[in-house]
This record gives structure tokens, C-alpha cells and sequence, in this order.
């Protein structure tokens, strides 16, 4: 992992800075966050801190806006009915929700289609025909039908008005009805970011006035599910909206919270309101999504909720089948190559092609389409990454498409099987003409890195920036540390925690990082400040995200490698007998991993810039990469090459294409195995027993002025005694257990390394 860090200020800008914290009556660096994010003015502040419905711009700049309503005064006047035509994600069903709730209020009775995934996206006539049970004579579309003029043309030719509600980019010829889009370009309303079910909202409060306002709920749920950048009126519908839940939420969410859920934020709609509302969706069930947004008795918002629970269970596992095959797919075909990633298959669900492609962006770092079979044709997703516009790659290859639509991050396309390679081609040399300068270099952005004790109330007016999300993410920090005991938080949690001098850490899932956190070298820790309450009492707690370790250290940790191989040996119990191959080429690609037991060893090989890492590969796409003391090996890699000769070999299920190239492990000849070193080494833990224990190479470095041996000797011998139980850890100590007598040849580790000499066979 590679951190970088933001905005770096300069001596005047830190005096802007003090300026701005002290007539806002805030922290320095509070301050100093809001100013890196472009919040600069003591205006701009107090805009950001006191976001809410004061904020809010008029509904009635929104062009089209008038036109609407007055279309809709009267069709209640004329006693209408009025169609609801939606969109099957959280984002479409919300925004109906919204429009249905309120005509219904307003005294218009309206019906809702809400078209499943299959049926496509957008205006479907046949599926209007098909679903439609009473007359209409209007027809309001929600999150879609920007795009739709000649549908909507089709529509008029039968006596039915439309009204057009929608958020995604305009073509260049608009629909000829009243049409309500902040994206359509020289208009008075000063935002175009609004989500669908936003711009539902603005009709609503048209409508209705304040009485919209107890809709913000399911705008708010919507924003943020849409992936909506959470700035200026987003951040104040979300704002609003959060105060609607926390104080008097819905009974139709009820059920699809979990128990311990105290507070609702925007990272509890992210991660588990929103999805559970479009996993209806992905399903081919949008409508019981709807339905349970609009349910009005207990039971049918029980089952409603218990079936969307357990859809978003399917699709989770469904999603996680799909990545498994596209991550294959795109390494086996090389597809990887390419700087905009194409993957396709006939049997995958349509459902799931954006999840996917999402987690597909995160592993390859580029832009990826994600495309099913759908009624003869490839219907794909698309997601990309910050600095890339999707929408407007894809719009370069229109002529060649069935449809489109979407947003710079985020887009959806169809495209005929003959015109699929076409389209490849076309993007990537669009891509090449437009980004080819473009730096895909991973990394992750911290604000700076703190090196005193952080206070309180910092902490606290964190919580000001809240509601994170898209354009105001969450702010990470680092902090530079030293070696790391970390623990979970209680026998058997899979979260551990450990402390440092400028703040206590928690780590969730941390098992992962303990081998880590225990280097004795510096290292540097990405981490997200919280306040965490317990029984009624707040402290600071930072939230760990990443660990950095400068690879330039690792010649220095040779010994603690060492350590950690042996430390595997009685895992892998059967010797093994190498046979010296020819030399390997080392190259880029995927599904490969160079790995190295003795790190000296490395500067023997031209390693081609490959990313080296420690103990296991860092990324998750496969690509192939250099690491030192290979303890974990993550599923999708085909080969191991071992660069130098190995205590083990790795039983895991990859091609049984392993190679062992030239060098031996160094430390191994200058280690002794006779009784009298043992007996030496013995002696030399008797003075030391009793001392807090973190690793071996740390206890040495504490000891060495009274110990014997050099410090590798003291790791092989101090891991043999470890194994046969002579000595032991209790309670972080070392102790040592006089009952036990056992012979060196007992133990794995000792008999590994006598083979490695050849003292055995």
C-alpha cells in the first residue's frame, strides 16, 4: 500500500488557516481540513457546517419545473388518473415512492410501474401496456426517460401527456414535453447533482411545500445509494434526511436494520439500507422493494423485509460467483492488458454486472464494462474511477451502440454481439487519445500525518464534516510508529486493538495485520479518527485502514523473516526435496509470485519493478509480484516461483508449476545445531524469563549484551525450545517450563535446518 498525502500547506496558508479557525470557533485543524477541501471563506464554512432546509434552492428554477406542476393541477382538476413509470434501483424506487405518496396526498390517484431489471431500463411500452389496469392520460417518469423522445413521441401519438423527471446526462435532443433535469445546461437552478429521487423531491415540495420535507428520508437513502457527490444541496438533503430517520424512522426500514444499530449515518444507508433496497432489483423483484416502502400493516412489512433480506444474502453470493469468473476470465485472455477493461459473459446476471464491475475498478484500477447476454444482445455496466469520464468514452463509440445513458463515474450500455470486439477497440483508442497521460498509480490520500496526542474535541468536530461520502470523504491521517503488540479485543473476537502514544486503535478483522504491526521497524498507519461511546462514556479511538511499511527496510529484517519461516515449519511437517530448475523468467503479468526466503537474495534477480511485499501478495487482482517470506497465498494465483530454496512448500491448490532457482537461504550456514549452543542458549533464557514477549527478535535486541549467541542462532534455537514446550508465552511473558525433557530431533524445526545443512537426509 502506498500513501500519499494532500493538500501540503505553506507558512501564509497556515495563517489564513488560524484566521479562519478563530473567527469560526473551531480547531486549527478543523479548519485546516475544510480549507484542503476547497472551504475556504468563513462564508464557505458556515455554509458546510450548517448544512439543512435553509439551504435548499427553489424548486421552481429547475426549467420545466412550472410546466409540471401546472400539468399536474390539472390532471387533479379533470380527476386524472396518472402513471408513475420508475426505475428498478434504490434510487427509481425511491424517487416513485416520493411522487406516489405525494399525488396521493395531493388528491391525484396514480398508479406505479416499476419495470424489473430484464424488462431494460428506461420507458418500455410494452411493459406499460402490460401492466397498466385503469386508463391514463398522463404519465411521470422518475430517475428516467431523458433519453426517451421518440418513445415519448409514441406515447403522445395516443393521447397521453408525459412528464419527464430525470437526472442523467441529456442527449442532444431532449424530449418535447415538460422535462425537470438539473443536468440539462443553461438553466437558473444552481445544482445539477441531484439525484432521481431528488429531483422528486424538488417536485414534491412544488407541490406540496414543507410538507415534502418528510420525504427526505428516501431522498437522502437515494443520494447516497446513487453514489451522488454528498456537496452543497446533496449534503443538505442528506443532512435533513438523517435527522428524519434518527428521529422517527419509517417502520419499513425497521426490519432491514440490524439490532445493534444506534445511530443511522450515512455509512449505515450505504452499506446496509441501500443495498438491501436494490437487491430487489437484482433479483428480478424490484417490486417488493416498492411494495415495502409503501406497506401499511406490520406483517406485510415483515415479510417484505425478511424476502429483501434474504435476496441481498443471494446476492451477495451470486455477485461473489460472477467476480470469480471475470477475474479469471480477465487473466486467462489477458484482457488485463487493456487500459479499459471489456468482460462478458452469456450466463451471468444482469443484476449483478455493476457490483462487479465496481469491485473490478477496485482490483485493476481501471475502468471496467461488465456486460451480460439480454434478449440477443450484450447489456453492459460500466464504472470507472476518479478522473476518468466513463459517460464520455462511451459516447464516443455511439454510432456503434443499441442505447446508453449514465454519469461520469457510472454508466450503462447495450451493444449488438458482432459490434462487442468494435467496441472494445473503439474505447481503448479513445481512451489513449484522451488519458493516455492519466497516472493509475494505487494509492491512498491521508490528510497529513499527526505526531501528538489528538484531542477530543479534534475528534469531535470531525463529526461537523459528517455526512461523509462521494467529493467529502471520511478524512484518513497517518501516524509513524514502531513495533506493534496487537491483541483482540476479547478472547475469540476476530477485532483486535493496541495502543500507540498519540491514540488507541481498533482494528476490525485485524488477524491479518498482526505479523505486520509486530516488524520491528517503522511503519506508518492510515487510520480514520472516531469518537466511541461505551456505557455512556465517549474517548477517542482511530479506526485502522492500512499499514506502510518503506520497502527499503526490509534488508534490515531479514532476521524477523527468519523467524516467521520457522515459525511455519511444524505446519508443513513433511521434508521436501528441491530440485534446482533452469532460471525463470521474471516478468509482469497476473497469476504469478516470485517469492524470496532470505531477502539478500533479491538483488541476485531483476525483479522488473514488480511490487514487492511482505508475507503475502498486497493487492487482490493477482498480478504477479515479488515476496519476501511467503507465509499466505491468496486464491487466483496459478504459480509460485521461488527464487531462492525454501523451508516449505505452500500447500495450496495452485499449478504444480513451482521452481526452485539457485541461492540458498544465507542465514542457514552460519547457524550451529549442536547440544552445547542449545545448552549456551539455555542458560542465557534463564536470566530472561519473565520478560514481556512481543517476538523473538525483539526479546534478543532487549538482551543482548547477555546472551551468547548471535541473534539468527538465538531465533533457531529459541524457536526449536518453543516448539518442544521448554519454554512458552503466558499472559505476553516468557516462561519457561522445567518439566519438559525432550530430545532436539522431536522437533521439526531443528530437523528442517539440520536437512538444509545436509546433516540429515
Amino acid at each position: 500500500m502506498k500513501i500519499k498525502y494532500g493538500s501540503i500547506i505553506d507558512f501564509e496558508q497556515k495563517s489564513i488557516i488560524a484566521n479562519l479557525a478563530k473567527a469560526c470557533g473551531l480547531q486549527f485543524d478543523t479548519a485546516r481540513l475544510l480549507y484542503c477541501r476547497k472551504i475556504d471563506t468563513v462564508d464557505k464554512i458556515n455554509r458546510f457546517l450548517n448544512a439543512g432546509k435553509k439551504n435548499f434552492n427553489d424548486p421552481f428554477l429547475l426549467d420545466g419545473m412550472k410546466k409540471a406542476v401546472d400539468r399536474i393541477y390539472l390532471a387533479k382538476n379533470r380527476s386524472e388518473n396518472v402513471l408513475i413509470f420508475g426505475d428498478y434501483d434504490v434510487d427509481g424506487i425511491c424517487a416513485a415512492t416520493i411522487l406516489y405518496k405525494t399525488l396521493t396526498e395531493f388528491g391525484i390517484k396514480a398508479s406505479v410501474i416499476i419495470p424489473e431489471r430484464e424488462e431494460g431500463y428506461g420507458l418500455n411500452l410494452e411493459t406499460i401496456e402490460r401492466k397498466i389496469e385503469n386508463p391514463v392520460s398522463l404519465i411521470i417518469t422518475v430517475d428516467c426517460g431523458i433519453s426517451e423522445y421518440e418513445k415519448i413521441e409514441e406515447i403522445k401519438k395516443s393521447g397521453i401527456d408525459v412528464i419527464v423527471t430525470d437526472h442523467h446526462e441529456p442527449p442532444e435532443i431532449l424530449p418535447d414535453c415538460p422535462t425537470v433535469n438539473p443536468k440539462i445546461s443553461g438553466q437558473k437552478y444552481p445544482f445539477d447533482a441531484l439525484c432521481g429521487a431528488g429531483v422528486a423531491y424538488k417536485l414534491s415540495h412544488a407541490l406540496i411545500g414543507e410538507k415534502a420535507d418528510k420525504y427526505l428520508d428516501f431522498t437522502a437513502i437515494a443520494t447516497i445509494g446513487d453514489s451522488m457527490e454528498l456537496v452543497e444541496e446533496n449534503r443538505d438533503i442528506v443532512t435533513e434526511g438523517l435527522k428524519v430517520l434518527n428521529k422517527s424512522l419509517r417502520p419499513c426500514f425497521k426490519y432491514l436494520l440490524t439490532e445493534n444499530v444506534r445511530k443511522i449515518t450515512s455509512g449505515t444507508i450505504a452499506y446496509c439500507l441501500s443495498p438491501k433496497i436494490n437487491a430487489g432489483g437484482r433479483m428480478g423483484d424490484a417490486n417488493t422493494s416498492f411494495a415495502l416502502l409503501n406497506a401499511e400493516t406490520e406483517d406485510e412489512r415483515f415479510n417484505l423485509a425478511v424476502k429483501l433480506n434474504s435476496y441481498n444474502i443471494a446476492r451477495q453470493n451470486d455477485c461473489e460467483s460472477i467476480l470469480r469468473d471475470a477475474r479469471r476470465k480477465i487473466v486467462e485472455e489477458k484482457i488485463y492488458n487493456d487500459d479499459i477493461i471489456l468482460v462478458g459473459n452469456e450466463n451471468w446476471k444482469v443484476g449483478f454486472i455493476g457490483i462487479v464491475a465496481s469491485k473490478l475498478v477496485e482490483e485493476f484500477n481501471k475502468p471496467v464494462i461488465v456486460f451480460a447476454e439480454h434478449d440477443g444482445f450484450y447489456k453492459g455496466s460500466a464504472r470507472s474511477m476518479e478522473g476518468i469520464n466513463i459517460f464520455e468514452i462511451i459516447n464516443d463509440s455511439k454510432d456503434i451502440l443499441l442505447s446508453f445513458g449514465g454519469h461520469a463515474q457510472a454508466a450503462g450500455v447495450s451493444v449488438s454481439k458482432d459490434n462487442f470486439e468494435l467496441l472494445r477497440k473503439n474505447l481503448n483508442e479513445y481512451y489513449l487519445s484522451r488519458y493516455k497521460d492519466y497516472d493509475r498509480a494505487k494509492t491512498l490520500v491521508a490528510e497529513w500525518d499527526i505526531h501528538d496526542k489528538i484531542s477530543y474535541a479534534f475528534a469531535k468536530e470531525i463529526e461537523l464534516l459528517e455526512p461523509f461520502g462521494l467529493s467529502n470523504p471520511c478524512p484518513y491521517f497517518t501516524a509513524t510508529v514502531g513495533e506493534i503488540s496487537s491483541k483482540p479485543i476479547k478472547e475469540g473476537s476476530a477485532h483486535f486493538s493496541f495502543q500507540t502514544d498519540i491514540i488507541d486503535f481498533l482494528d476490525f478483522n485485524g488477524a491479518k495485520d498482526v505479523e505486520r504491526l509486530a516488524l520491528p521497524s517503522k511503519k506508518k498507519l492510515l487510520f480514520e479518527i472516531n469518537v466511541s461511546s461505551f456505557r455512556g462514556n465517549e474517548s477517542v479511538k482511530a479506526f485502522l485502514k492500512g499499514i506502510e511499511i518503506d520497502e527499503n527496510d526490509y534488508k534490515n529484517l531479514n532476521d524477523y523473516f527468519f523467524e516467521k519461516q520457522l515459525k511455519e515449519i511444524p505446519k508443513n511437517v513433511e521434508h521436501v526435496y528441491y530440485k534446482n530448475a533452469d532460471f525463470v523468467d521474471i516478468k509482469s503479468g497476473y497469476g504469478t509470485i516470485y517469492a524470496v526466503s532470505d531477502y539478500n537474495n533479491l538483488s541476485k534477480f531483476d525483479t522488473k519493478n514488480l511490487p514487492v511485499s511482505i508475507f503475502a501478495p498486497e493487492k487482490k487482482d493477482t498480478s504477479n509480484c515479488v515476496v519476501v517470506s511467503l507465509l499466505e497465498i491468496p486464491d487466483g494465483y496459478k504459480k509460485i516461483v521461488y527464487l531462492d530454496e525454501p523451508f516449505f512448500i505452500h500447500n495450496v491448490d495452485v499449478e504444480k508449476s513451482i521452481y526452485v532457482n539457485a541461492p540458498k537461504n544465507g542465514i542457514v550456514d552460519t547457524l550451529a545445531t549442536g547440544r552445547d549452543v542449545f545448552s549456551a542458549v539455555y542458560s542465557d533464557l534463564n536470566g530472561i524469563s519473565g520478560q514481556k514477549f512481543i517476538n523473538i527478535c525483539s526479546l534478543y535486541e532487549r538482551n543482548k549484551n547477555r546472551i551468547s549467541v548471535d541473534k539468527n542462532q538465538f531465533v533457531f534455537v529459541l524457536s526449536v525450545f518453543f516448539e518442544l514446550g521448554i519454554f512458552y508465552i503466558a499472559n505476553d511473558v516468557i516462561k519457561k517450563n522445567d518439566k519438559i525433557k525432550s530430545a532436539l530431533t522431536n522437533s521439526e524445526i531443528y530437523c528442517r535446518i539440520c536437512f538444509f545443512k545436509g546433516e540429515i537426509k
